[in-house]
C-alpha cells in the first residue's frame, strides 16, 4: 500500500496494482494489433474467432483481478473509511474511527511454502467478528507489515 496523505487530522493508504493492469492492458492492445492483422490476412470469420479468445481472456482477467483498494482515516470527521473499485463500480465501507484499535497483518501460507500477508484492521467489540480487510487478496514482500505499521503509528500519534 502506499501512502498518499499522512497528516495529523487524515491517513490515506491506497493499494493500486498498476503492473497487472498494465500488463493486461498491454495483452489486450497486442492482441488487438494481432487480430487486425489476422483479419487482413484470411478475413473476418477467422480473426473474429481468433479475437474472442486472444482478447476476451486478458479482458477477463482486467476485469477480475484489477481493483484499487483505500484505507482513509479522518480525525476530522471520525470517520474510518474503506473503498473498493473495480471496472464494475465503486463500494465504500464506513466506521466510527474510534472504534479502530489497531492494524495488524493476516498470513495466509500457500502450498508451494511462501507467506503472503494482507492488512486487517481490528475494530472494538468481538474480535472474531469485527475485523475488516482493506483488501481481500494476499500480497507477498514486506507491504502490508509496513502499511499496517504506518496506520498504528497514526492512531498512536493521535491520542494525548
Amino acid at each position: 500500500m502506499k501512502v498518499v496523505e499522512n497528516t495529523s487530522d487524515r491517513l490515506f493508504l491506497r493499494d493500486a496494482p498498476w503492473f497487472m493492469s498494465s500488463l493486461l492492458t498491454g495483452a489486450i492492445v497486442l492482441m488487438c494489433y494481432v487480430t487486425w492483422q489476422r483479419y487482413l490476412e484470411v478475413g473476418f470469420q477467422q480473426a473474429a474467432l481468433m479475437g474472442v479468445f486472444a482478447i476476451g481472456l486478458p479482458a477477463l482477467g482486467f476485469v477480475l483481478l484489477v481493483r484499487r483498494d483505500e484505507l482513509i482515516l479522518d480525525r476530522a470527521t471520525g470517520v474510518m473509511e474503506i473503498r473498493h473499485t473495480t471496472l464494475f463500480g465503486y463500494q465504500r465501507e464506513e466506521e466510527p474511527l474510534d472504534r479502530l484499535e489497531q492494524a495488524s497483518t493476516q498470513t495466509h501460507h500457500t502450498s508451494n511454502g511462501n507467506t503472503r500477508h494482507r492488512v486487517a484492521l481490528i475494530l472494538s467489540g468481538d474480535p472474531k467478528k469485527d475485523i475488516r480487510n482493506i483488501s481481500p487478496a494476499y500480497g507477498a514482500g514486506p507491504h502490508s507489515k509496513d502499511a499496517a505499521d504506518i496506520i498504528n503509528r497514526w492512531l498512536k500519534e493521535g491520542v494525548s
